[in-house]
């Protein structure tokens, strides 16, 4: 980038950028995608132009990080040939163009912005977070305009204007007038949402906003009405509702940008290339990825689901998943994880593993609905309003019995009600969330849900699946010569078995055949009636009858037992049996001595035998009375509904953490090449 800007005299956007990072580029210089989408857009625009010396577009530009951003993604267009006009937007990262047709090259400009690690691709903006923004926009430009009106009416009030000047009464009329007609417009929004909190059953942090403004107005229209000064705050209705609406615009401020860059995200995976069948050629979106579909992606496209690749090797970025960009050398025998960007040279070609909606990256990019409800705040703003009530009513009744005034008894009512607005409350605590989100995201830990601030807090116990969670998602096979022994049937039946499963013993069973016996399995199909025994291991029955097996040593066995983690059987009979050594990540120890640093418990269930759970346990740390060896799905969930009821964070990596996933508070999982 530093070497493209110097050699095009466009050093002065260091200038302007100041002390600011630049943000890496990374893998951006790869992904054009999306061009051959734009160029038919610039045609369809100067088609329907209705001016035939000029042609109009609205593009978004991913990398916008500045103002020297602006100035240079300005400068870049202007040398184009055939240039009009850009206009550049920050906050939602579009960029309206206008150009001479015939003359402007939009491929090009691309390329120049993709050189220095911007992208541009179409445009594309929720209408319902566009309706949001807009209402409150609309809002808030109305109640500014009120405000400063019932200031312009009441500062003679201050100024010493007494109630016998002539003009007064008409002057507290304006007054009046402007704050019912922001209280209106810009009340009415704090108090709608305030009212369906209630009809939901939900306290919600509106409510004492809008307790708050409803007895300001309602006091000082009082006080107009009986002339006691002390009592009107049409001033202080019309200022509140400003700021509260301002404060409210900041938030949406930042909602709306993170909105925009996960939408820049979502058009990431477009479209791959179909391999084979009466699609062959074609470029189909990642919605339309089935299982075992063959295709190729393009350099700098994103892999859109968990697929078994189809070349020797390749060179991909995990840039997306886990912020580093570095390129990987990805061999046959593994899996290529779903939002991996391709970085080689040529397109690399896959055999999808499973559909778009099942993929990771699919979970990853969905927006779930909310539909928690966090007891603590819920418990907080129950006692916080009922003790404000209370209060309120406590000083208004001594007030009314020790003076005798009711005017006086109304004022400090109101007065309570209003300073005990949690207004700065209502502002920040949604703001501080998005924004935590939004930095962790960028970190490569995605957040499904906001609602994970809620539940963390409740969190004392952190519970881990062992094989794929503290240890590396692929165990190393300690007896590789058992693969090499199998005779071709027994081959073809353990690649059959292990094709598609997505247990790590699996995982690397799969990379040892495709390492040892590819001769044998370039003729093997696909089977299609794997039968899966959750937390025992998976059988499969060839076309003689015959049924082979893999799982646990004791699982089908026909005879005694084996040692060995995972055994192959043929009708119950001992084909081979496979030893596995784990490696720990290599961060296990120190996170979990930062748990017990903060006084939070720790727990290991597995399915795995007693001597590797304790050897694991062993290494990070763990005594023996908080792990847990040859556990079931069931098992795992009773011990977190008995240990650690509504306060546990279970990581886990598969189907048989689901369980336990149910019952823990939160979960999450370090897993990125598959599905869970």
């Amino acid at each position: 980038m530093a070497q493209v800007l110097a050699d095009n005299d466009l050093s002065r956007f260091y200038e302007l950028k100041g002390d600011k990072a630049v943000p890496p580029v990374g893998s951006k210089v790869f992904q054009s995608s999306n061009f051959s989408a734009l160029v038919d857009l610039a045609q369809e625009a100067e088609n329907s132009s209705p001016n035939a010396n000029s042609a109009q577009l609205k593009l978004s530009v991913e990398g916008i990080s500045c103002i020297g951003c602006v100035w240079l993604i300005e400068a870049i267009f202007n040398r184009q040939a055939g240039a009009g006009r850009a206009r550049i937007d920050p906050q939602s990262s579009a960029i309206e163009i206008t150009w001479q047709p015939g003359q402007f090259n939009l491929i090009q400009f691309a390329e120049d912005l993709q050189q220095i690690g911007y992208r541009l691709s179409l445009y594309s903006e929720n209408p319902a977070n566009k309706r949001g923004t807009k209402e409150i926009n609309q809002r808030l430009g109305l109640c500014g305009f009120f405000w400063l009106n019932t200031m312009l009416f009441t500062l003679p009030v201050y100024l010493g204007m007494t109630e016998e000047f002539e003009l007064a009464g008409l002057f507290q009329m304006l007054a009046a007038l402007f704050a019912s007609l922001s209280f209106l417009v810009g009340g009415g929004y704090f108090i709608s949402r305030a009212y369906r909190a209630i009809q939901n059953r939900v306290l919600h942090i509106d409510l004492p906003i809008a307790t708050g403004l409803v007895a300001a107005y309602l006091g000082s229209l009082v006080g107009w009405w009986t002339g006691y000064a002390q009592l009107i705050y049409f001033d202080f209705v019309a200022t509140f509702i400003f700021l509260m609406l301002g404060g409210r615009w900041v938030q949406e401020y930042a909602l709306e940008k993170n909105r925009s860059q996960l939408q820049r995200q979502q058009v990431g995976p477009s479209k791959v290339s179909v391999i084979g069948g009466a699609q062959d050629g074609q470029r189909i979106a990642a919605q339309e990825v089935t299982a075992g579909l063959c295709y190729s992606i393009e350099p700098g496209e994103i892999n859109p689901v968990a697929a078994e690749p189809m070349d020797a090797t390749g060179l991909l970025s995990l840039e997306w998943i886990n912020g580093e960009a570095e390129p990987v050398v990805w061999p046959q025998e593994r899996i290529a994880p779903a939002g991996s960007i391709n970085v080689s040279l040529y397109p690399l070609r896959y055999r999808a593993r499973e559909c778009w909606a099942d993929s990771l990256l699919a979970k990853l990019l969905e927006r779930p609905v909310n539909t928690f409800q966090d007891q603590r705040l819920q418990t907080i703003l129950k006692w916080y309003i009922g003790s404000i009530l209370v209060i309120a009513t406590l000083g208004s009744s001594t007030w009314w019995f020790t003076t005798g005034s009711a005017l006086q008894s109304l004022q400090v009512l109101i007065s309570i009600l209003i300073v005990s607005c949690p207004c700065a409350l209502g502002v920040a605590l949604p703001l501080c969330d998005e924004l935590a989100t939004t930095r962790l995201r960028k970190a490569g830990l995605f957040i499904k849900s906001a609602e994970i601030w809620a539940r963390i807090a409740q969190i004392k116990t952190i519970v881990f699946d062992k094989t794929g969670t503290l240890t590396m998602e692929t165990p190393r096979l300690e007896n590789p010569e058992a693969i090499s022994e199998l005779d071709p049937a027994s081959v073809l039946a353990l690649h059959q078995l292990v094709r598609n499963n997505l247990h790590p013993v699996a995982r690397s069973l799969r990379e040892a055949l495709l390492a040892k016996q590819a001769k044998i399995l370039s003729h093997a199909n696909l089977a299609q009636s794997i039968q899966e025994s959750i937390g025992q291991g998976v059988s499969w029955t060839d076309a003689g009858g015959n049924e082979w097996s893999l799982g646990k040593p004791d699982w089908k066995a026909q005879g005694p037992a084996v040692n060995g983690q995972a055994v192959l059987r043929q009708n119950g009979l001992l084909i081979a049996a496979f030893d596995f050594s784990d490696d720990v990540r290599d961060d296990a120890r120190a996170a979990f001595d930062a748990f017990h640093q903060q006084d939070l418990n720790t727990a290991i269930l597995s399915g795995d035998t007693h001597e590797r759970v304790a050897q694991i346990a062993h290494q990070i740390g763990i005594p023996a009375k908080n792990y847990r060896a040859q556990c079931t799905p069931n098992d795992k969930a009773k011990w977190i509904q008995q240990h650690a009821p509504q306060q546990a964070l279970m990581i886990g990596d598969g189907a048989n953490d689901s369980l336990a996933f149910d019952q823990a508070i939160c979960r999450g999982t370090p897993v990125v090449d598959r599905s869970i």
